[in-house]
C-alpha cells in the first residue's frame, strides 16, 4: 500500500526501501525459530538484507527517519548529513520542530495530527535550518505504524525541492511580468538587440492602429516618421548598447500610425533582461496635444496673471515687511508693512526709487552694517540676520532674510528683504533656554546622586554575593547561582556538573601553622583553583571552611574529570609546605565530581548529594586524588 501511494508521486525508490525496512522488521517480530541450524541460516539470511538495506539507505538521495508518536528522531539516514549539514547522532531523541520555519510549523502540525488520527499517508512541505541557519525547503511522505503493545511509530521520507520551489517562483514571476505588461495604461514594446519588436502590449497596438500580430517581428526603425532622421534611434546597435549600459533615454518622436497618418509620442527607452535575454523595454504615450499647445499656453498665461495677482494680494496684506532693490540700492518695489514700519521707524517718507541706504545715513556703524547686509544678498548669497526696530517708542526683534533677484538668464539683477516681527519668539526662545539649562542642571545632579547609588548598591552587593576573605563567591551567590542554572538546564536539557574541593587535613594545618597562615593557604588555594576556569558560566565558590565548590554548566561528567584533575594539579603545584598531612609533605585536594542532565522531575540537592559522595570516596580512598560520579 505505502509502495503504492509513494509512486504515485515519482517516489519508487524511497517506497522500495521502506518496504524493505519494514519487511526486515517483520522478520525479526516473527516467532523465534527453535531449530538451531534453521536459526543460524534465517539470521545470516537477516544479516545480508540488512547490510543491503543499509547500503541502499545509506546512499538514497533522500532522507529515510523513523519518529516516535511525539515526533522525536528514533533514526534517521545519513544522507541528512548532505542536505542538512547535521550529523545523525546529533539528530537522534531530539524533535525536529525546532528546526522548522514558524510560518510553516503549523502545516507540519497539523499533517502529524491528520496522520495519527486517520492512519492514511501524509505529504507535507516546509522548511527547514540548516546547519548554517540556511531555509531548505523539503517535501516528507510520513506512514504511520503500530508495534506491539501499543506503540505507534512514524516513518517518513524527505527530498530536497529547493530547485523546484525557486523555478516555481521564477514561474510566478514571469507571469506577474507579463500581467503587469498587458495591463499597463501606457503603450509598451518590447525590442531586442536587432531593433526588432518581440512582444507589444494592447495599448500600444491601439495607440499604433496595428494588430498586435503585425507589430511582433516588425523593424522598429519602420515605425519610424520621415521627421526622426537625426534621432539615435535610427542607428539603433550603437543605441542598443547606450541602453543596455544602465541609461534609460527619453525621446519625443514621430511614429507612423498603420493608417500612415504621424502621431507623436513621448517614448521612454529602459534595458530589461526577460529569462536572461537582454531587451529594451519602449514606453510610449501621446503627446501630439502637447505639441500643438498654442491654446494650453494661452490658458497658462492667463492662469499665471490669476497667480500673480493672487500672490501680489497676498504680500500686500501681509504682516510681514516685503521689499526689493536694484543694484544700486533703490527701492524698487514693497508692500504696506514695509512701507508702515520703515516710515514710523526712521521719521522719513518711504518711495519708488528711493536709496535706502540714505535712511541710515545719520548712524555710519549701522550703514556700514546695512551695506554689508545688501552687498552679500546682491553677491548671490541667502541669509538670515536679527536686526532690531524702533516702533511706538519700544525695540522690536525682527527676523531679515536677504536673497538675490535674477533674471532668465541667472544673472542678479536686485535683492530681495522680507523681515518678520519675532521679538515675542525670541523672549520664548531665551526663557525656553534658560529653564532647560536649568532643567539640565537638575538632571546632572540627579544622574550623579543616581550613580552614587549604583555604586553603594554594586558594593553592597559585592559584598553579600562575595567571600570576605578569598575574594571569590560565597555560599549564599552560589546557592542563588545554582538554582538559576538548574532551571535553565532544564528547559534546554543540558547536562551540568559540580566539584566539592577539601583541602586534605586543613585542621592539622591551622593547628600546625595557625589560623592566620590557614587564611593565606585559603586564598592561595582559591586562587589556583580560578585559574583552571575558562567560562564565564563557570562558578568557583567557598562553600564552606576549607570547602570549595565549582560548578561547571553545561559539562559531562568527563570534562568535568579534566577540570577537577587540573585543579588539583594546581593546588599540588604551589608546593605550600604541610608537615602535618598524611597524605603529602605538601599542601593537596581531595575532589569530587557529579554530572546529570537536570529534569522537572529533580532538585538540586540530588547533584550536591552526587558530588558529596563522590568526595566522601576519594577522601576514604586515601586523599590527594579525585572520584566522579555518574548519576
Amino acid at each position: 500500500l505505502l509502495s503504492a501511494v509513494l509512486d504515485q508521486r515519482g517516489w519508487l525508490l524511497p517506497a522500495a526501501l521502506l518496504q524493505i525496512g519494514l519487511g526486515i522488521w517483520l522478520w525479526r517480530a516473527a516467532a523465534p525459530v527453535t531449530d538451531t541450524s534453521t536459526q543460524q541460516a534465517q539470521q545470516q539470511i537477516e544479516q545480508l538484507e540488512l547490510t543491503r538495506y543499509r547500503q541502499l539507505v545509506q546512499f538514497a538521495n533522500d532522507i529515510f527517519s523513523w519518529h516516535a508518536a511525539d515526533g522525536s528522531v528514533l533514526y534517521i539516514s545519513p544522507n541528512c548529513r548532505r542536505l542538512l549539514g547535521h550529523e545523525p547522532a546529533e539528530l537522534l531523541g531530539q524533535n525536529l520542530f525546532r528546526l522548522i520555519h514558524p510560518d510553516d510549523l503549523a502545516n507540519v502540525h497539523l499533517a502529524r495530527a491528520d496522520l495519527l488520527a486517520e492512519g492514511s499517508p501524509v505529504p507535507v512541505t516546509f522548511r527547514i535550518a540548516n546547519r548554517e541557519g540556511v531555509w531548505v525547503w523539503l517535501e516528507m511522505f510520513a506512514r504511520l505504524f503500530q508495534l506491539g503493545e501499543g506503540q505507534t511509530r512514524i516513518v517518513g521520507v524527505c527530498r530536497d525541492i529547493s530547485l523546484r520551489r525557486d523555478a516555481e517562483a521564477l514561474l510566478r514571476e514571469s507571469e506577474r511580468f507579463k500581467a503587469l505588461f498587458e495591463l499597463a495604461r501606457d503603450g509598451l514594446l518590447l525590442v531586442d538587440a536587432k531593433g526588432r519588436v518581440v512582444e507589444v502590449n494592447r495599448e500600444a497596438a491601439r495607440e499604433l492602429g496595428y494588430h498586435r500580430m503585425h507589430l511582433i517581428g516588425m523593424p522598429l526603425t519602420n515605425l519610424l516618421a520621415p521627421g526622426n532622421e537625426g534621432s539615435q534611434v535610427q542607428r539603433w546597435s550603437d543605441y542598443f548598447q547606450v541602453i543596455q549600459s544602465g541609461q534609460s533615454d527619453l525621446q519625443e518622436l514621430s511614429m507612423l500610425c498603420a493608417d500612415d497618418h504621424e502621431k507623436w509620442l513621448e517614448a521612454l527607452f529602459s534595458p530589461i533582461t526577460q529569462e536572461g535575454r537582454p531587451l529594451v523595454l519602449l514606453a510610449v504615450r501621446d503627446i501630439s496635444a502637447r505639441r500643438s499647445g498654442a491654446r494650453q499656453l494661452q490658458e497658462s498665461l492667463a492662469a499665471l496673471r490669476v497667480l500673480h495677482n493672487r500672490l501680489y494680494g497676498i504680500i500686500e496684506g501681509s504682516s510681514d515687511l516685503i521689499a526689493s532693490v536694484d543694484n544700486s540700492f533703490h527701492l524698487i518695489a514693497f508692500n504696506r508693512a514695509f512701507k508702515q514700519t520703515f516710515e514710523q521707524h526712521f521719521r522719513t517718507p518711504v518711495e519708488l526709487g528711493v536709496n535706502l541706504l540714505s535712511f541710515v545715513a545719520h548712524d555710519p556703524e549701522q550703514m556700514a552694517q546695512s551695506f554689508l547686509s545688501w552687498q552679500r544678498a546682491l553677491s548671490g548669497e541667502v541669509f538670515i540676520n536679527i536686526e532690531p526696530l524702533m516702533l511706538a517708542g519700544a525695540t522690536r526683534e525682527f527676523e531679515v532674510k536677504y536673497s538675490p533677484i535674477r533674471d532668465e538668464v541667472g544673472d542678479v539683477v536686485g535683492a530681495a528683504y522680507i523681515a518678520r516681527d519675532v521679538s515675542a519668539r525670541l523672549q520664548a526662545e531665551r526663557e525656553l533656554k534658560l529653564t532647560l539649562e536649568k532643567l539640565d542642571q537638575a538632571r546632572q545632579d540627579t544622574e550623579n546622586a543616581n550613580q552614587q547609588l549604583k555604586l553603594a548598591n554594586r558594593e553592597l552587593m559585592r559584598q553579600a554575593n562575595q567571600d570576605g576573605m578569598t575574594g571569590i563567591a560565597n555560599r549564599r551567590y552560589f546557592d542563588e547561582y545554582l538554582a538559576h542554572e538548574w532551571r535553565r538546564a532544564v528547559r534546554q536539557h543540558e547536562p551540568m556538573a559540580l566539584i566539592f574541593a577539601d583541602v586534605d587535613f586543613f585542621k592539622k594545618y591551622n593547628d600546625h601553622y595557625g589560623h592566620q597562615q590557614g587564611d593565606t593557604c585559603l586564598r592561595e588555594v582559591a586562587q589556583a583553583l580560578h585559574s583552571q576556569l575558562r567560562r564565564p558560566a563557570d562558578l568557583l565558590a567557598r562553600y564552606g571552611g576549607e570547602e570549595f565548590v565549582v560548578l561547571l554548566p553545561g559539562t559531562t561528567l568527563a570534562g568535568a574529570m579534566f577540570i577537577a584533575d587540573a585543579m588539583r594539579a594546581a593546588v599540588e603545584a604551589l608546593k605550600l609546605p604541610h608537615a602535618a598531612s598524611e597524605a603529602a609533605p605538601h599542601v593537596t585536594l581531595s575532589l569530587g565530581v557529579a554530572s546529570i542532565v537536570p529534569s522537572e522531575a529533580m532538585a538540586e540537592g540530588f547533584l550536591i548529594y552526587g558530588a558529596d559522595q563522590a568526595l566522601y570516596i576519594a577522601k576514604k580512598s586515601g586523599r590527594n586524588r579525585t572520584h566522579g560520579n555518574p548519576l
